[in-house]
Protein backbone atom coordinates (compact mmCIF):
# COMPACT_ATOMS: atom_id res chain seq x y z
CA UNK A 1 0.00 0.00 0.00
CA UNK A 2 1.44 3.40 -0.93
CA UNK A 3 -0.05 6.48 1.39
CA UNK A 4 0.01 9.81 -1.23
CA UNK A 5 -0.63 13.34 0.06
CA UNK A 6 -3.85 14.70 -1.53
CA UNK A 7 -3.09 16.28 -4.54
CA UNK A 8 -0.52 14.09 -5.37
CA UNK A 9 -0.32 12.93 -9.04
CA UNK A 10 1.17 10.12 -10.76
CA UNK A 11 1.96 8.83 -13.56
CA UNK A 12 2.57 5.31 -15.03
CA UNK A 13 5.16 4.72 -18.24
CA UNK A 14 4.69 1.00 -19.43
CA UNK A 15 7.67 -0.27 -21.41
CA UNK A 16 8.17 -3.33 -23.57
CA UNK A 17 10.07 -6.26 -22.00
CA UNK A 18 13.58 -5.51 -23.34
CA UNK A 19 13.57 -1.99 -22.62
CA UNK A 20 15.81 -0.40 -20.11
CA UNK A 21 16.06 2.97 -18.74
CA UNK A 22 18.49 4.82 -16.39
CA UNK A 23 16.39 6.68 -14.26
CA UNK A 24 19.41 7.72 -12.65
CA UNK A 25 20.26 10.42 -15.57
CA UNK A 26 17.39 12.65 -14.56
CA UNK A 27 15.66 13.57 -11.39
CA UNK A 28 11.99 13.87 -11.57
CA UNK A 29 11.10 15.25 -8.10
CA UNK A 30 10.24 19.19 -7.97
CA UNK A 31 10.56 19.49 -11.96
CA UNK A 32 8.63 20.71 -14.96
CA UNK A 33 7.53 16.95 -16.21
CA UNK A 34 5.71 18.15 -19.37
CA UNK A 35 8.36 16.72 -21.17
CA UNK A 36 9.14 13.79 -19.85
CA UNK A 37 7.55 11.61 -22.48
CA UNK A 38 10.24 12.61 -25.09
CA UNK A 39 13.05 12.78 -22.34
CA UNK A 40 11.94 8.93 -21.46
CA UNK A 41 12.02 8.21 -24.89
CA UNK A 42 15.61 9.85 -25.74
CA UNK A 43 17.13 7.57 -22.65
CA UNK A 44 15.82 4.55 -23.48
CA UNK A 45 17.46 1.25 -24.95
CA UNK A 46 15.72 -1.47 -26.54
CA UNK A 47 17.49 -5.08 -27.21
CA UNK A 48 15.27 -6.54 -29.85
CA UNK A 49 16.55 -9.84 -29.74
CA UNK A 50 15.29 -9.93 -26.16
CA UNK A 51 12.24 -8.50 -27.18
CA UNK A 52 11.66 -11.22 -30.18
CA UNK A 53 13.10 -14.25 -27.12
CA UNK A 54 10.31 -13.02 -24.87
CA UNK A 55 7.55 -12.97 -27.49
CA UNK A 56 8.94 -16.88 -28.72
CA UNK A 57 8.40 -17.79 -24.75
CA UNK A 58 5.23 -17.20 -25.02
CA UNK A 59 4.27 -19.62 -27.84
CA UNK A 60 2.90 -23.10 -27.39
CA UNK A 61 5.56 -25.73 -27.70
CA UNK A 62 8.26 -23.01 -27.09
CA UNK A 63 10.69 -23.84 -24.35
CA UNK A 64 13.80 -21.93 -22.47
CA UNK A 65 16.12 -24.44 -23.51
CA UNK A 66 14.99 -25.06 -26.91
CA UNK A 67 15.22 -20.85 -27.48
CA UNK A 68 18.61 -20.70 -25.74
CA UNK A 69 19.88 -23.50 -28.39
CA UNK A 70 18.66 -21.23 -31.29
CA UNK A 71 20.38 -18.34 -29.71
CA UNK A 72 23.54 -20.39 -29.31
CA UNK A 73 23.93 -19.91 -25.85
CA UNK A 74 23.34 -22.42 -22.37
CA UNK A 75 20.11 -21.29 -20.76
CA UNK A 76 22.43 -20.02 -18.00
CA UNK A 77 23.14 -17.07 -20.70
CA UNK A 78 20.32 -16.88 -21.47
CA UNK A 79 19.47 -16.15 -17.33
CA UNK A 80 22.26 -13.67 -17.53
CA UNK A 81 21.50 -11.76 -20.50
CA UNK A 82 17.95 -11.70 -18.90
CA UNK A 83 19.62 -10.50 -15.17
CA UNK A 84 21.78 -8.06 -17.35
CA UNK A 85 18.83 -5.97 -18.46
CA UNK A 86 16.75 -6.27 -15.04
CA UNK A 87 14.18 -8.41 -16.75
CA UNK A 88 13.03 -11.23 -14.89
CA UNK A 89 14.23 -14.93 -15.85
CA UNK A 90 13.10 -16.53 -19.06
CA UNK A 91 11.21 -18.78 -17.40
CA UNK A 92 9.24 -15.95 -16.14
CA UNK A 93 8.19 -14.96 -19.20
CA UNK A 94 7.20 -18.94 -20.82
CA UNK A 95 4.75 -18.76 -17.63
CA UNK A 96 3.19 -15.40 -17.66
CA UNK A 97 2.56 -16.18 -21.74
CA UNK A 98 1.11 -20.23 -20.62
CA UNK A 99 -1.23 -17.87 -17.97
CA UNK A 100 -1.99 -15.43 -20.43
CA UNK A 101 -3.19 -17.61 -23.22
CA UNK A 102 -5.28 -19.88 -20.35
CA UNK A 103 -7.30 -17.00 -19.45
CA UNK A 104 -8.23 -16.08 -22.90
CA UNK A 105 -9.72 -20.08 -22.95
CA UNK A 106 -12.24 -19.19 -19.68
CA UNK A 107 -14.92 -17.81 -21.52
CA UNK A 108 -15.41 -20.67 -23.59
CA UNK A 109 -17.66 -23.81 -22.37
CA UNK A 110 -15.12 -26.19 -21.67
CA UNK A 111 -14.66 -27.62 -18.22
CA UNK A 112 -11.75 -26.00 -16.54
CA UNK A 113 -9.66 -29.29 -16.21
CA UNK A 114 -9.67 -29.46 -20.00
CA UNK A 115 -8.19 -26.27 -20.22
CA UNK A 116 -5.63 -26.86 -17.77
CA UNK A 117 -5.02 -30.19 -19.42
CA UNK A 118 -4.47 -28.15 -22.78
CA UNK A 119 -2.31 -25.16 -21.42
CA UNK A 120 0.34 -27.76 -19.89
CA UNK A 121 -0.70 -27.70 -16.21
CA UNK A 122 -0.75 -30.89 -14.40
CA UNK A 123 -4.27 -30.21 -13.25
CA UNK A 124 -7.14 -27.95 -12.66
CA UNK A 125 -5.97 -27.10 -9.01
CA UNK A 126 -2.22 -26.20 -10.42
CA UNK A 127 -3.83 -24.09 -13.21
CA UNK A 128 -6.17 -22.27 -10.45
CA UNK A 129 -2.89 -21.56 -7.98
CA UNK A 130 -0.84 -20.09 -11.08
CA UNK A 131 -3.85 -17.86 -11.92
CA UNK A 132 -4.10 -16.41 -8.13
CA UNK A 133 -0.02 -15.94 -8.25
CA UNK A 134 -0.37 -13.97 -11.66
CA UNK A 135 -3.42 -12.42 -11.84
CA UNK A 136 -5.14 -12.51 -7.86
CA UNK A 137 -8.18 -14.13 -9.06
CA UNK A 138 -9.01 -17.89 -9.90
CA UNK A 139 -10.13 -18.83 -13.28
CA UNK A 140 -13.84 -18.90 -11.68
CA UNK A 141 -13.50 -15.16 -10.32
CA UNK A 142 -12.28 -14.49 -13.92
CA UNK A 143 -14.76 -16.72 -15.80
CA UNK A 144 -16.98 -13.87 -14.02
CA UNK A 145 -15.48 -10.87 -14.70
CA UNK A 146 -15.48 -10.43 -18.94
CA UNK A 147 -13.74 -6.95 -17.92
CA UNK A 148 -10.68 -8.52 -16.25
CA UNK A 149 -9.93 -11.58 -19.35
CA UNK A 150 -10.53 -8.08 -21.28
CA UNK A 151 -8.08 -6.37 -19.86
CA UNK A 152 -5.65 -9.63 -19.37
CA UNK A 153 -6.00 -9.84 -22.91
CA UNK A 154 -4.44 -6.67 -24.01
CA UNK A 155 -0.90 -6.08 -25.50
CA UNK A 156 1.50 -5.07 -23.33
CA UNK A 157 1.06 -6.50 -20.30
CA UNK A 158 4.37 -8.13 -20.76
CA UNK A 159 4.80 -9.72 -23.34
CA UNK A 160 2.31 -9.70 -25.88
CA UNK A 161 2.61 -8.47 -29.53
CA UNK A 162 0.08 -10.23 -31.52
CA UNK A 163 -2.96 -12.02 -29.98
CA UNK A 164 -2.51 -15.60 -29.66
CA UNK A 165 -5.39 -17.70 -31.12
CA UNK A 166 -6.74 -20.98 -28.78
CA UNK A 167 -5.54 -24.05 -30.16
CA UNK A 168 -8.31 -26.23 -28.85
CA UNK A 169 -10.70 -26.67 -30.96
CA UNK A 170 -14.47 -25.17 -29.90
CA UNK A 171 -13.00 -22.41 -27.86
CA UNK A 172 -13.05 -19.69 -30.46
Amino acid sequence: MVRLDAGTCLTGYRLRPGTTLDLAEFEIADRDVSNLDTEIEALTRHDQEISEIIDALCLPGNSVHRLARQQGVSERTLQRRFRHLSLPTPAFWRQLGRARRAVQALPCRVPLAEIAAHYGYSDQAHMTREFVRWFGWTPVQLHRNPAAIADLAQPGLGNWSLEIGLEIAGLT
